[in-house]
């Protein structure tokens, strides 16, 4: 008389060859993920940075706004946020630029700005004139490229 197998299901062999390939398909694709993250954070960071330069830009060239020369202007990388000076909220909110939630809605999402004290500023000019003046950033709003030696 034969034996009849029923073989139903994995063997244990078949199941720790298919975890390995899993975990070595993690252990190849979680640094990628976390690059292209992390690239995100950065590029979202640079987008608010030529955002705040492009509506600061426009804000100091409107013929109708009438910025006081005493009053600092200027918005700000902190460690966990974007600090916009009172002055410039102000302002901002009452040429309609800012509505009332945008200050808490500008946070800090990556270590790209952290250390590198960014800071966006109206400045008034000896010639009677607003300008941009940008600390830790290019004109692109990107910070520039530490060279290694």
């Amino acid at each position: 008389m034969e034996k009849k197998m029923n073989n139903k299901g994995f063997s244990l062999v078949e199941l720790i060859i298919v975890i390995a390939i899993m975990v070595i398909l993690v252990a190849v694709l979680a640094p990628q993920y976390l690059r292209y993250v992390e690239k995100s954070r950065v590029s979202s960071d640079v987008q608010t940075t030529v955002e705040l330069i492009n509506v600061m830009q426009v804000l100091a060239a409107d013929p109708d706004v009438n910025l006081d020369t005493s009053k600092d202007y200027y918005a700000e990388w902190k460690t966990d946020k974007v600090e916009i000076s009172t002055a410039l909220a102000t302002e901002l909110k009452a040429n309609g630029m800012m509505d009332d939630d945008a200050m808490s809605n500008i946070t800090y999402q990556s270590t790209a700005y952290k250390d590198a004290g960014v800071k966006i500023e109206l400045e008034y000019g000896s010639n009677k004139i607003w300008t941009i003046k940008t600390t830790g950033v290019d004109s692109s709003g990107r910070i520039p490229e530490k060279k290694e030696p």
